[in-house]
C-alpha cells in the first residue's frame, strides 16, 4: 500500500514548475558521519574517521592528478563526503546521488544492467518513465559525449583512477529537487548518464553522482540562466547542509569578500574549481607558499591537500609554533601514519592557532576547529594532508563558509557563517 509520504509526492508534483530567472530552490545535503547518512558508521572511533577521511582525501586528490598516491591503499570504492536525495522520472523514483563539484556528469545506475554494483535504492528503470528520452546527436550537449557508435544516440564513459568506471546510453529527463517537500522543483529534459555497466564504484547506499563543476554537462550549467548561473553552499559541522540556486544564492552578510574563479594548466582538472590562493598564514605570520596552479575548492575531499613545498612550509612553522609549550610534543604513534602532522599534549591544552588562506582580493580565515583534528586522547592532528603536485581546499575547512559559486562572473564570493542556522532560512 503506498505511503502517505508517497502520495503527498505525487500531490506536491502537480504543482511543481521549472525554475525561471527569478525562482530559487534548494538542495538537502548530508554527511556521511551525520546519524542520518545512508553512510553513517556509528562504530568507528575518532581516530578511526581522522584516518578514514584521510584515505578519502588522499583517493581524491588521485582523482585530480590521474595518480595514485603511495601513502595508501586505494579503497575498492569511491567513498563519498555529501549526498542527496532527489527524484527522477514520471512518476518519480527516489535516487540517493554524491554531491560533487569535480564531476560534470550526472549520472546514476539504470536497467537493464550488465554490470551494476548493489544498491539499496531501486534501480532506475527508463522504460516505465513517460519523460525519458534518449538524447539525440543533434542536441546542443551531444559534443560533449560519444555520439559515433550509438545509433542516432550518444553514450558517456568514466573512468577512475584504479580501474573504477561507469558506462552507458545519454538520455533527458525530468528531475525533482525536493529538500522538504514544502517547495519542490521540477526540472524538465536535464541530460545525464544512464548507467548500465558499473564496475567497483560506490557502495550501495548511493546510485551515482550528482555533476556540478564547470562543464556544459553540470547541473548549474545546464539550469544556466534559470538560476542565474549560481548556487551555494554553507557546510554545517552539526546538522544537514544546503544548497541554494538562484536568487537564494547570495552572501548575507556585510563581511563577504570574492575571489575570480581561474583557468589552470591542468586538463585533467580543467573543469574544476581553481582559486588564486597566493600564500598561507599562521595566526597572521605569512608564511611564504607558492602556488602556482592555485588551490581547488571541492566538496568531495574530506581534508585539505598542500602540494608538498607548501605543506613543508605549513608542518615546519607547525612545529615551531608548538614548540614553544613544554607540555606539546609530535605525535608518531598509534592510531595515525607517518604522513600525518599530529601532537600530544599532557598537561592543559595549549592555544591552537588559526590559519589564513590569501588569495586574490580576499583573505579566508580558517579558524582551529577547522584546522585541527582530535583524534584520541590528548593526540591532535592537522587536518591537511600532503600532495604530489596538487592542491585543494577541502570540506573540513570549508564549515562555517557560505561559499556562492557565479559561473557566469566567473567568480567566487564567500563569508563565515553559522551553517548550522541555514535552514531557518527556508528550505
Amino acid at each position: 500500500m503506498p505511503s502517505i509520504n508517497t502520495f503527498f509526492l505525487i500531490f506536491a508534483l502537480l504543482f511543481l514548475r521549472r525554475p525561471t530567472s527569478s525562482s530559487a530552490f534548494t538542495l538537502k545535503l548530508v554527511h556521511r558521519d551525520s546519524p542520518d547518512s545512508p553512510l553513517y558508521q556509528p562504530n568507528l572511533t575518532t581516530a578511526d574517521r581522522f584516518l578514514k577521511h584521510a584515505e578519502i582525501s588522499f583517493a581524491r586528490a588521485s582523482l585530480f592528478e590521474n595518480h595514485v598516491h603511495a601513502e595508501i591503499r586505494l579503497p575498492a570504492k569511491l567513498d563519498p563526503i555529501f549526498t542527496t536525495d532527489l527524484y527522477i522520472g514520471t512518476p518519480p523514483v527516489k535516487s540517493t546521488l554524491v554531491f560533487d563539484t569535480g564531476s560534470g556528469v550526472t549520472w546514476m545506475q539504470c536497467k537493464p544492467c550488465t554490470r551494476c554494483f548493489n544498491q539499496y535504492n531501486p534501480v532506475f528503470e527508463p522504460k516505465k518513465s513517460s519523460t525519458y528520452k534518449l538524447m539525440r546527436k543533434s542536441h546542443p550537449l551531444s559534443k560533449s559525449f560519444d555520439c559515433s557508435f550509438f545509433g542516432s544516440g550518444c553514450s558517456y564513459s568514466i573512468n577512475y583512477y584504479s580501474g573504477q568506471f561507469s558506462k552507458g546510453p545519454v538520455a533527458t529527463e525530468t528531475f525533482t529537487f525536493d529538500s522538504s517537500l514544502k517547495r519542490p522543483a521540477s526540472v524538465t529534459n536535464l541530460v545525464f548518464g544512464c548507467g548500465t555497466s558499473n564496475g567497483g564504484l560506490y557502495p550501495p547506499q548511493v546510485n551515482g553522482i550528482l555533476g556540478m563543476d564547470k562543464k556544459p554537462t553540470s547541473l548549474p550549467r545546464q539550469l544556466g540562466a534559470s538560476i542565474k548561473y549560481r548556487f551555494s553552499y554553507c557546510l554545517s559541522p552539526t546538522t544537514a547542509s544546503y544548497v541554494r540556486f538562484g536568487d537564494e544564492a547570495v552572501i548575507r552578510t556585510r563581511n563577504g569578500q570574492r575571489t575570480p574563479i581561474i583557468e589552470t594548466t591542468n586538463k585533467r582538472s580543467a573543469s574544476n574549481y581553481a582559486l588564486p590562493l597566493m600564500d598561507l598564514s599562521i595566526n597572521g605570520r605569512r608564511l611564504g607558499a607558492r602556488f602556482p596552479e592555485g588551490i581547488y575548492i571541492d566538496s568531495g575531499s574530506s581534508m585539505s591537500l598542500l602540494e608538498t613545498s607548501a605543506f613543508t612550509v605549513v608542518k615546519n612553522s607547525l612545529i615551531s609554533y608548538f614548540a614553544r609549550f613544554r607540555d606539546v610534543k609530535r605525535y608518531a604513534g598509534p592510531m595515525v601514519s607517518e604522513s600525518h602532522v599530529c601532537f600530544q599534549y599532557t598537561g592543559a591544552q595549549p592555544s591552537l592557532p588559526a590559519m589564513g588562506f590569501h588569495f586574490n582580493g580576499a583573505e579566508m580565515a580558517v579558524p582551529p576547529q577547522n584546522l585541527f583534528f582530535f583524534t584520541h586522547g590528548n593526540v591532535f592532528c592537522l587536518a591537511a594532508l600532503e600532495s604530489k603536485s596538487i592542491s585543494i581546499l577541502g570540506a573540513f575547512q570549508q564549515r562555517n563558509f557560505r561559499f556562492v559559486f557565479d559561473l557566469q562572473q566567473k567568480m567566487l564570493s564567500f563569508a563565515a557563517e553559522d551553517c548550522s542556522k541555514d535552514f531557518q532560512l527556508g528550505v
